[in-house]
């Protein structure tokens, strides 16, 4: 009897101890879930101000937040529930539709907006353009300055859509066929037209040039766009035979985990030029100096923070003096090690991180200003950018 009973208080023991000593491993589990696979910033637990908190509403939805996010096994149980009571969680369809998002298939994903409202009205498009060429007309500044745009996904694959979308996808054709014919006009040194490049990469190849389940190019149409940037600036330089692989990973796309599809996985490789006929003599991630940089030091950086690099011809050419690169995501999660080895000196600075005033102040301190944005951006980003600051 007395062994039964030593025996059971063990299991209640270990019952109650067991869930207090894994507990933290849990929420650290959970929270790296939300951050990982849900795509967020997990919610963190509000301060108490004043005493009135505590019968604000608002103040215990936040409570209600953050530990919902902190539960152990929040992953099993969001996934359980996903396939227990999938009308409750969302159907695919609907998620994806809720959220801004439409799907022709399990593995072709899109932004909504940019199927209907990333241009705005054809006048928003023309209004936009023009503010880039007033800029351009009123001169008054001594860097050369390139513009360039990242193509939508779906314009480069809008056979990829559902029919219905399709439809709605036609209705900015003109705002579309606007903006690709300005920026492909030989008329203007300045523009430079990618949506040719990567049209063409596309007619070429087999392989895809964008993720069927992210929002963006993948290293094949990144370098695609990168070539039409140097080939811009110094068409001798770029050169196929240094193209690298940098890794190869199967991973879960960025608008997959937005819309909780998590079986939808892609494998990926990231490719690189290396230019081993140029040495980095100094990187500067957010005014601190990185000891020793090599070729692929810059992807270690502060993410969307403000990177310099210094580079010595060794063998090669370099694009020369002062280089300022505003950026947006399809250099910062592609392209930041295979620029940065063209320019005797470049910076880096996201376009989230500025404004106008800083852009057009440094059209006089620079020797060049490349500007960079998503085709999904550009609207706003330029009437933002180059109308009065």
């Amino acid at each position: 009897m007395t062994n039964s009973r030593t025996i059971s208080g063990i299991i209640c023991l270990a019952a109650i101890c067991v869930p207090v000593v894994i507990a933290p491993f849990r929420i650290t589990q959970s929270l790296a879930f939300v951050h990982d696979m849900e795509n967020r910033t997990p919610n963190a637990f509000p301060q108490v101000n004043s005493a009135s908190n505590f019968i604000d509403s608002t103040w215990w939805a936040s409570v209600s937040g953050a530990i919902e996010d902190r539960v152990p096994f929040r992953e099993q149980m969001i996934t359980l529930n996903k396939k227990i009571n999938p009308a409750r969680s969302g159907d695919r369809m609907s998620r994806k539709v809720e959220r801004g998002l439409v799907i022709k298939n399990d593995h072709w994903l899109f932004f909504r907006k940019s199927i209907t409202t990333d241009y705005g009205t054809l006048q928003e498009t023309q209004h936009a353009l023009e503010s880039m060429q007033a800029l351009v007309d009123a001169g008054g500044f001594s860097a050369d300055l390139f513009v360039l745009v990242a193509p939508n996904k779906v314009t480069i694959y809008p056979e990829m859509l559902e029919q219905s979308s399709q439809s709605t996808f036609a209705q900015t054709l003109d705002q579309r066929q606007l903006l690709e014919s300005w920026f492909a006009d030989p008329g203007y040194s300045y523009r430079i037209d990618t949506w040719s490049p990567m049209r063409r990469a596309k007619a070429n190849t087999t392989e895809l040039v964008y993720e069927p389940a992210g929002s963006h190019y993948n290293s094949k149409g990144a370098l695609v766009f990168a070539k039409a940037l140097i080939d811009t600036l110094n068409p001798t330089l770029w050169d196929h035979s240094q193209i690298v692989e940098e890794w190869t990973k199967t991973e879960i796309p960025d608008i997959a985990k937005v819309t909780g599809d998590w079986d939808i996985k892609e494998t990926n490789t990231r490719l690189q030029i290396h230019r081993s006929d140029i040495e980095i003599v100094e990187l500067w991630d957010n005014d601190q100096p990185v000891i020793n940089p090599n070729f692929l030091s810059i992807n270690h950086t502060a993410k969307y923070g403000r990177k310099r690099v210094k580079n010595r011809a060794v063998s090669g050419q370099l694009i020369p003096g002062k280089t300022l690169i505003l950026y947006d995501s399809f250099i910062e999660h592609y392209l930041l090690p295979t620029l940065a080895q063209y320019f005797e000196e470049v910076e880096f600075i996201h376009l989230g991180t500025t404004n106008a005033t800083e852009f057009q102040d440094a059209l006089n301190t620079h020797d060049r200003v490349i500007f960079a944005c998503a085709e999904r951006h550009i609207i706003r980003r330029a009437t933002e950018f180059f109308g009065a600051p």
